[in-house]
């Protein structure tokens, strides 16, 4: 008896892998579908962690397939666009030049509307768009290295004891 096993699906986690999944303009669409879907469900909540799934350059799509200088030039806004919105670095790799699409294009009809509200990262690179943030960083203390938090320790452990020698020096004084 054999049982068929269907192959287990993963999304991409880095905007690399989506670049190197797409063979298509439709199939670059669901992989970066897929990839926003993973960071917003996925846990991702820290910048680092946020600038680790998009610091490695992307495969170029140009020539792979038709649009694939739209696709190259989308992942460089949308990286740029993103780390602007995050607070942090850009990544090397979307200030290469070749990262522009050759022709102007525009996700609606409406283009007078996306001319004055498309974002810069996505204008200069012949995209006029409304892009979909899919990262906020988790609020809270920011992470501290384990050597700071032993240094915080040991002066709070330091002032304790000088705090309980006094008390029993006071208790000694008494009569």
């Amino acid at each position: 008896m054999t049982v068929n096993a269907k192959p287990i699906m993963t999304r991409p986690k880095t905007l690399a892998d989506v670049a190197s999944r797409s063979d298509s303009l439709q199939s670059f669409g669901m992989n970066l579908r897929d990839w926003q879907h993973d960071i917003q469900r996925g846990g991702v909540r820290s910048r680092p962690a946020f600038l680790r799934r998009m610091e490695e350059e992307p495969l170029r799509c140009r020539g792979r397939f038709p649009g694939g200088d739209m696709a190259d030039a989308y992942l460089a806004a949308y990286a740029e666009w993103l780390s602007d919105r995050a607070g942090i670095a850009r990544p090397g790799w979307t200030c290469d030049p070749g990262r522009v699409a050759a022709d102007p294009w525009f996700a609606t009809p409406l283009r007078g509307r996306l001319l004055a509200i498309t974002p810069a990262s996505f204008r200069q690179r012949n995209l006029f768009t409304t892009p979909e943030a899919v990262f906020s960083p988790a609020a809270g203390r920011p992470c501290v290295a384990p050597a700071v938090k032993k240094e915080k320790a040991r002066q709070r452990q330091h002032a304790y004891r000088q705090r309980i020698r006094a008390l029993v020096e006071k208790a000694r004084r008494m009569p």
